[in-house]
């Protein structure tokens, strides 16, 4: 058994140290999920056509997603309703599968 050590003490005047790059903690960035009405807005089309032709719901849609889809998933606690998220990286993928030209957004800077 490990022995119990005492707290150190509280020193008014300590701060943690934050590190220069954020990637070094290596915590994954949290996916952004996208709802069928946002999907529709960003492509130009109707909700209903992105929900009828365009997302495979998982645990819902029968048979295996195809590439023509995106996969959509079901965020809500059991016992509730639905509600169908597409992760951001899937968008992306359907994106450049059906020829949308995406760029990713990135800073530069000059000291």
């Amino acid at each position: 058994m490990a022995e119990d050590k005492p707290a150190p003490e509280y020193d008014p005047n300590h701060r943690p140290v934050k590190p220069y790059n954020p990637k070094l903690v290596g915590l994954p960035p949290r996916p952004f999920l996208y709802t069928a009405d946002q999907i529709a807005g960003i492509i130009g089309v109707q909700v209903l056509s992105v929900e009828t032709k365009y997302l495979y719901y998982e645990g819902r849609s029968i048979g295996f997603p195809t590439k023509n889809q995106m996969l959509a998933r079901n965020i809500a606690p059991d016992n509730e309703k639905p509600e169908w998220r597409v992760a951001e990286g899937e968008l992306i993928r359907w994106m450049r599968k059906k020829g949308f030209k995406f760029y990713e957004r990135v800073s530069i800077s000059a000291y």
